[in-house]
């Protein structure tokens, strides 16, 4: 009933929502000249050239003064939509059998304060100019290509409405100069690295812009309002390009690298590998790479994770990341794709003597990995990954000996995604399929299971201009394995089916497979002053993802209504403003009632480029269902937060942003301090240092300690933590040129906690805190040992020799030398330091504990890389 009942209630407010709508025109806005802008159709006409220009920035070749036609007549988008630009703009696009060449003249009446900053490719810094082609004419995604005024190229994929892939990085050339009265842009794009029909003569969306920095002020060739609730279906048109003949593009990537590993017993290493793409069609590309290597990519940061939830990283290798937009598939905080999974570190860890050494591999070798993505002039998009990963060992030795154990089987793993657009993308059908097969040899690795199948459906529809949107996925899932894989799923934390107080769970030690689904549906009004979008997310207990994907919980259903009050138009001191109101409410899948909360969002941008951001939430309680890991759910009081952020103009040299968040909890003894601080400072035009730092300080009075046996029944015991962590991220970026710079990463991270009033669980769901808990005391004894005692002078644990209070600290950093030599090959130089040290003392100062760092040995790695890009 009250699955139906949500249902049902979200039904009603997409439906009176889009019944309120008063006319099938598009009204953007009350302001009529936005109207007019928008809804004006323009076309701009590419011009074919035997004369090719020269690509440096100068726009001084004979083409472009005897070819073609300049046009300009720009927009102001922001902060004055749709009024006139405060400097003009100019464009002109020429093409021939090969390439797309375009340039732009961004006039300046103020020469001396254009911002010209070189910083890393696809870092938006200072002013920009680009052009963004939809060359599938499908409406809905489209590649971009931007230079700034230093030179720097920022290309970039467009996603549905509002999503952008940075990671798409496309082999192109874009230089930049700056001038008397202007600064200059002019680009050679192949066509072979944009996906179109293979037809005569084409029509391509088509929209262009420029960005000026020191006024915050966006400029647009065909207007696109702030408040639309989409991109590229209101682009403007590209007609002209005829005859291109159509090219079978191959390109290839070798790369040979050297890495030395201090302490390493084998130095220095070599290695080799491909990278490389084939036009499979004019719509389709596949991409292929055999023994990647990825030594170049920034370390993950640093975290001591203290609960039963696996921490998220994002992916940060190239193969994994450029392109992969099709084969997303996100519900909630959910990934049916999660490429980390490919190539992550082996999971099992062997049994050693203490007269043994363990050397474990860093990583799943990954042998090789195809990926076939595109989307043909139907509509048709289609995305598939097929990669095998190799079976590692670990090697153990001792006296001189040594023996190899199997810690990660051969897996293969296939993902396939599907989409079909129609009516110009306003409706969407898809689907998803992923599976991971292991061959599993060894019975020591029969607890990972030995194959998973997701299956998912999604559907989307936008109607009134795609003003208001409906959207639906659901997935099914099934695992198959020994008893022993099955059984370890079923109690792991993302399902505890061994949870005592959930009536609709039960943990069976017998099966051999498991399966469940899950879903999402969303759906209201996203665009114009008022915003409302109301969703459900559900997962069944035996849903599980974590193959090749991401599932954080299993076994919930969540409600979530959210309305949005934003206004565009400058009023008063302020440019824009935005208010939001969230409400969200969550139970378990059986049914039980797991709390809820409110939260009040006001962001404003004052009218010198400030931004101040206000958050306000009240939780009135939670049950939480992981808290004691795999224990019975535990009630926790609710709390209320507020959190307040303030940053500076960041078109400024030196940029400051900064907030605190302050929580306290009803119990009155759990709060929260959480500080923020980040500085970015541009020294000329070449040289960038920048600190983000964090410091949080917690009062944890629910944190899990462990679990005992206390007359014939298990007793879980919690305390107060009290935990202080400090972490900052340092970055210093110094560019020779665009094509040649240096760069370092630094994330020092200390972390301590104190553990205190010791308690054990009894009525875990009382609203009375002293029902709920039963304390226990401390007792030291002459022998130096100190153990927890019930009020009934009951032995519970050993604090001496399970101690959990900690002291932790990590430095994780790289130093990166790159150079393009050549378009698309690229020299690397890197330098990779870790330190990491974890001890059972509480240190009260976390600061000192940060200082303890410099005691640490720390372990280096070198590398150097060099790759070649050629095509066929």
């Amino acid at each position: 009933m009250m699955r139906i009942f949500l249902l049902t209630n979200l039904a009603i407010i997409v439906f009176v929502a889009g019944t309120k709508a008063q006319s099938l025109n598009y009204t953007l806005s009350d302001d009529s000249l936005v109207n007019y802008h928008a809804s004006q159709k323009k076309i701009y006409y590419a011009t074919r050239t035997e004369l090719k220009p020269r690509i440096d920035g100068e726009l001084d070749d004979l083409c472009w003064e005897e070819i073609g036609t300049w046009q300009g007549d720009f927009i102001q988008q922001q902060p004055n939509q749709a009024k006139e630009p405060s400097q003009q703009t100019k464009l002109k696009i020429l093409y021939d059998d090969t390439y797309l060449y375009m340039g732009i003249i961004c006039y300046d009446d103020e020469p001396e304060k254009i911002r010209s900053i070189l910083g890393r490719r696809d870092e938006n810094m200072g002013d920009m100019a680009g052009i963004a082609l939809d060359s599938y004419f499908d409406k809905q995604s489209a590649f971009e290509f931007n230079v700034t005024a230093a030179g720097q190229k920022v290309d970039l994929m467009h996603l549905g409405e509002y999503g952008w892939d940075f990671n798409w990085d496309a082999v192109w050339d874009g230089k930049a100069s700056v001038g008397d009265s202007a600064w200059y842009v002019e680009m050679r794009v192949p066509f072979s690295q944009l996906r179109y029909a293979n037809k005569e003569e084409h029509i391509w969306g088509m929209h262009v812009w420029r960005w000026i920095d020191r006024l915050k002020e966006e400029d647009q060739w065909k207007l696109i309002p702030v408040d639309a609730p989409a991109m590229v279906y209101i682009f403007g048109e590209l007609h002209g390009i005829k005859d291109i003949p159509y090219k079978r593009n191959f390109e290839l990537l070798p790369y040979a690298k050297s890495k030395y590993v201090s302490g390493a017993e084998k130095n220095p290493t070599a290695g080799f590998g491909l990278d490389g793409k084939i036009g499979v069609t004019s719509d389709f590309t596949l991409d292929y790479t055999i023994n990647p290597d990825f030594g170049q990519v920034e370390a993950d940061p640093s975290v001591l994770n203290l609960t039963s939830y696996e921490v998220f990283y994002d992916e940060k290798r190239p193969f994994f990341l450029e392109g992969n937009s099709i084969l997303e598939y996100e519900a909630g905080s959910d990934l049916l794709f999660y490429s980390r999974r490919i190539g992550a570190a082996p999971g099992y860890y062997p049994d050693y003597g203490m007269d043994e050494t363990l050397t474990m591999p860093d990583q799943t070798s990954i042998l090789n990995a195809l990926k076939l993505t595109g989307k043909n002039r139907s509509g048709l998009s289609l995305g598939v990954i097929n990669s095998m990963t190799a079976r590692e060992n670990a090697i153990i030795t001792s006296d001189n000996q040594e023996r190899k154990e199997a810690v990660e089987p051969f897996t293969n793993f296939f993902i396939g995604r599907v989409k079909q657009d129609f009516n110009n993308g306003s409706t969407v059908l898809g689907g998803m399929v992923t599976s991971t097969i292991r061959n599993i040899k060894d019975a020591h690795l029969e607890y990972l299971p030995e194959s998973s199948l997701v299956s998912g459906l999604d559907f989307q529809h936008n109607w009134l201009n795609r003003k208001y949107f409906v959207d639906f996925k659901g997935f099914y899932s099934k695992v198959s394995g020994s008893e022993e894989a099955i059984s370890l799923l079923q109690l792991d934390s993302r399902h505890y089916f061994q949870r005592s107080d959930a009536g609709h769970l039960s943990f069976n030690e017998n099966l051999t497979s498991m399966q469940g689904w899950g879903g999402e549906l969303k759906g209201g009004k996203r665009s114009g002053k008022f915003r409302l979008v109301g969703s459900l997310d559900w997962r069944s207990p035996g849903v599980e993802l974590n193959d090749v994907g991401y599932l954080r919980q299993a076994d919930y259903v969540t409600q979530k209504l959210s309305s949005v009050y934003w206004v565009s138009k400058p009023k008063g001191i302020l440019n824009s403003y935005y208010f939001e109101l969230d409400q969200r409410q969550n139970w378990s899948y059986g049914g039980e009632n797991l709390g809820g909360d409110l939260m009040g969002h006001v962001r404003l941008q004052f009218k010198n480029l400030w931004k101040l951001d206000l958050v306000a939430d009240r939780s009135f309680y939670e049950v939480d269902t992981r808290k004691l890991w795999g224990g019975p759910s535990l009630r926790i009081d609710g709390e209320i937060s507020g959190e307040v952020f303030l940053q500076t103009n960041s078109s400024k040299d030196l940029f400051f942003a900064g907030g605190v968040e302050l929580m306290k909890n009803d119990d009155k003894v759990s709060s929260g301090n959480y500080y923020t601080f980040y500085v970015q400072w541009q020294i000329g035009s070449r040289f960038t240092l920048s600190s983000m730092n964090k410091l949080n300080v917690v009062t944890d009075n629910n944190q899990y300690v462990t679990r005992t046996i206390l007359n014939d029944a298990t007793n879980y015991i919690v305390g107060k933590i009290d935990r202080k962590t400090i972490s900052s991220t340092l970055r210093a970026e110094f560019f020779v040129t665009p094509e040649l710079s240096f760069q370092y990463y630094g994330n020092p991270y200390a972390s301590v906690g104190k553990y205190s009033d010791y308690r054990i669980v009894a009525d875990s769901k009382s609203t009375n805190i002293d029902q709920r808990f039963l304390p226990l005391f401390v007792r030291n004894f002459d022998s130096g040992e100190s153990w927890l005692y019930t009020a009934t002078d009951n032995p519970v644990l050993n604090l001496s020799s399970r101690n959990p209070d900690f002291n932790f600290q990590e430095f994780r950093s790289n130093f990166v030398a790159r150079w393009e030599y050549k378009t698309g090959s690229t020299i690397y130089f890197v330098w990779t330091n870790t330190r990491s040290r974890y001890e059972q003392f509480y240190e009260p100062s976390v600061f000192q504990s940060l200082k303890g760092l410099n005691k640490v040995t720390a372990e280096n790695a070198f590398m150097l890389k060099v790759s070649f890009w050629f095509s066929i």
